[in-house]
């Protein structure tokens, strides 16, 4: 094993956060300043808490792209019971404190707040990664696999849930469902627990009257213009008269308190406005990079923890953007989602950008050393299978043989020259 970092990071993946980061800078403003000047008689109010944001993002980005990633994993108990306890936190505080636009999700003190249910998608990852690599063959039995690893997301997810955030409990189930299936998970658990979760998330829409009223919003927006689909309609009115290429920027109509939450949840709908067609082309061609590159981190990985790590990272940023230009655009129904590095929200940006410098610092290790042998602390009998990991994401239809990283195959030759010269 070594510890020099073999490669240099990923400069694709830094590139785009190098396009999006500044265009979710400028469009937080174009977005805001309307608003900001109303609520708080300065225009660039909302313009500088995301400039500082991204400012400690970058520097937490490139912080976590020079530290190894298998520190994250020493410290994975520690940083999920520390969000526990953050997510504790906004149910027993004051109103005051936590709540905003009818979610429990915030901590406010004076002029500082965060979100820990944004703190929570990465501390998660962290965990369920180095819980999922430890599992090994065990993984696919149902006392030592699934009911255990059902209970954890169940925690986090329940925790969530009772501020009221649907969204992010969506976000988080989709992320934990990915990775277990990543790392090998019985196909059939997969189902049973899949279907378990479609009839809870039926059960969460039946009890709340509001998410009822999103569904009949989300099948036909305008008849419920005065309600749920007044949202919706001026997403589609702002995306509508972008065109091609757009109004220009600053030209935006929506934002002048048409459309809610312009900066926030809606941002997406500003962008179709302003740069038109090519402007979102743009925003989703950046997350097919991020969702390549990332998901080619993973298949390249040196070992179980890192491909599991950046599996996850990868989905959460992705789907995340997904959900939310769905939203959006009225492909699904209304959920309170960010659009990752686009959208105003301090902690969302700040813990994205460290997301992405743990997949640079992964994308150094790359043919830096031979799969499995970075964790001398578990079994070997336990460890999980690495070439398996890699089939699943990075293309196992095309190539079904283990793949190994450069130095696995130059270990393997000389095993094979040995035993040839002791014959």
């Amino acid at each position: 094993m070594t510890d020099t970092l073999q490669r240099k990071p990923d400069y694709p993946l830094l590139t785009t956060m190098g396009v999006l980061v500044p265009l979710g800078l400028v469009m937080v403003y174009s977005a805001s300043f309307m608003s900001a000047y109303a609520t708080h008689h300065d225009q660039l109010y909302y313009t500088w808490r995301q400039l500082v944001a991204a400012l400690l993002g970058i520097g937490g980005m490139l912080a976590a792209q020079r530290i190894d990633y298998r520190i994250w994993r020493r410290f994975s108990v520690h940083l999920m019971a520390g969000t526990l306890f953050l997510l504790t936190l906004t149910l027993i505080l004051p109103e005051s404190m936590t709540e905003a636009n009818g979610a429990r999700s915030w901590i406010r003190i004076g002029s500082f707040s965060m979100q820990p249910s944004e703190i929570a998608k990465l501390t998660m990852v962290i965990y369920i990664a180095d819980w999922l690599s430890r599992r090994g063959e065990k993984l696919t039995n149902v006392t030592y696999g699934l009911a255990p690893f059902a209970l954890m997301l169940g925690v986090v997810c329940g925790l969530v849930m009772l501020g009221h955030d649907l969204g992010t409990t969506v976000v988080l189930v989709i992320i934990g469902g990915i990775v277990y299936f990543v790392a090998g998970a019985n196909m059939l658990h997969i189902l049973g627990a899949s279907a378990l979760a479609g009839g809870a998330f039926w059960a969460l829409i039946n009890v709340a009257a509001y998410r009822q009223e999103r569904i009949a919003a989300w099948i036909d927006p305008f008849a419920h213009y005065q309600g749920a689909g007044y949202q919706p309609v001026h997403a589609l009115y702002a995306l509508g008269s972008g065109g091609l290429f757009g109004v220009g920027i600053g030209q935006a109509r929506q934002k002048f308190f048409w459309l809610p939450e312009a900066h926030t949840d809606a941002i997406f709908a500003i962008i179709g406005e302003e740069f038109g067609l090519l402007g979102t082309l743009l925003v989703v061609t950046c997350f097919l990079v991020i969702a390549y590159r990332g998901m080619r981190i993973a298949g390249r990985a040196p070992d179980p923890f890192a491909a599991l790590l950046a599996t996850g990272i990868t989905a959460w940023l992705v789907f995340q953007a997904l959900i939310n230009i769905a939203v959006v655009t009225t492909l699904i129904p209304f959920t309170g989602l960010t659009l990752p590095f686009l959208s105003y929200g301090g902690t969302s940006l700040a813990m994205s950008m460290v997301a992405v410098g743990i997949l640079l610092n992964i994308s150094r290790h790359i043919g830096g050393g031979i799969p499995g042998e970075f964790d001398e602390s578990v079994a070997p009998d336990s460890r999980p299978d690495h070439a398996s990991l890699t089939r699943r994401m990075a293309g196992w239809w095309r190539n079904r043989r283990p793949r190994l990283s450069g130095a696995g195959r130059r270990r393997s030759a000389q095993r094979t020259w040995g035993a040839i010269r002791r014959r």
